[in-house]
């Protein structure tokens, strides 16, 4: 949290302490041209289209659309990684809109979802720009209709389910220790498990939690776990399907074993 965005929580002239957490000055200025930018798409659209209305209307649904399911899909439970205190955890994306506190309750702020839908109505009118010139470019409507559904599946439907791929979800900030552990965790994960592949497009760490040492280094005890590493797992379109339990021997290097868990409750109930 910046200190500006800090300051414009802590001042009631400003905006009511409900409204804002996340983001900054940075953010709305982004947001604002971003509209003029919409703006601008949308008058593009009323040049090629009759139906323009309806583009600009259809877009808007689905990004909002698109921030509701957010809310269920991306979530960062209260964590102990990175913040050994305790934080408390996040929803949404792009960006964040509303912090789970550590009993589970959650906490929207009006002007962080806002923001979160005008990045996501850009992005959904913004591919309709890149499908009409695609389209144009292939002469859409001279082609049959089975390259028309192998073209709308290549270039409208792949690029979304593969965003996993390239673009990792929300997840606890990490450094030091906790960033070698969790990518320890990973890799045993991808590589030893075979957990991703086809289906489990990308993993998050949700969650570490560290286990007392019982026998002192010198005496060995290489096989005792060193700590647990929750990741979840998400499939196509960002969908969280599993969470895997990874469990690290003293060095924090070598994988102990792993258990598959449910996306219900917390990883250490």
């Amino acid at each position: 949290m910046t200190p500006v965005s800090v300051l414009l929580v802590q001042s009631p002239l400003v905006w009511p302490d409900d409204w804002l957490y996340f983001a900054g000055w940075q953010d709305i200025l982004f947001a604002a041209l971003g509209l003029a930018m919409g703006v601008l798409l949308v008058i593009w659209w009323r040049q090629q289209s009759r139906r323009w209305y309806s583009i600009f209307a259809g877009t808007l649904l689905l990004g909002m659309l698109l921030n509701v399911l957010s809310y269920y899909l991306f979530v960062v439970p209260p964590h102990t990684a990175g913040c050994p205190g305790g934080c408390p955890g996040r929803v949404g994306y792009p960006l964040p809109f509303a912090t789970i506190d550590i009993t589970g309750r959650p906490r929207l702020y009006l002007v962080d979802f806002l923001l979160n839908l005008v990045l996501l109505w850009l992005l959904w009118l913004g591919g309709t720009v890149l499908w009409r010139v695609l389209s144009d470019g292939v002469e859409m409507s001279y082609r049959s209709l089975r390259f028309r559904i192998a073209f709308f599946l290549v270039v409208a439907v792949l690029p979304w389910a593969l965003l996993p791929r390239y673009f990792g979800p929300p997840e606890p900030e990490l450094r030091g220790e906790d960033l070698r552990i969790s990518i320890n965790a990973r890799r045993a994960a991808e590589l030893t498990y075979d957990v991703t592949g086809l289906w489990i497009q990308r993993l998050a760490v949700e969650d570490i939690l560290y286990s007392p040492l019982q026998v002192p280094a010198i005496f060995g005890g290489a096989e005792q776990p060193r700590a647990q590493v929750c990741l979840r797992g998400y499939t196509w379109f960002y969908i969280p399907w599993q969470r895997y339990l990874i469990t690290l021997d003293r060095t924090g290097v070598t994988a102990l074993n792993m258990e598959r868990l449910g996306l219900k409750g917390t990883c250490w109930e």
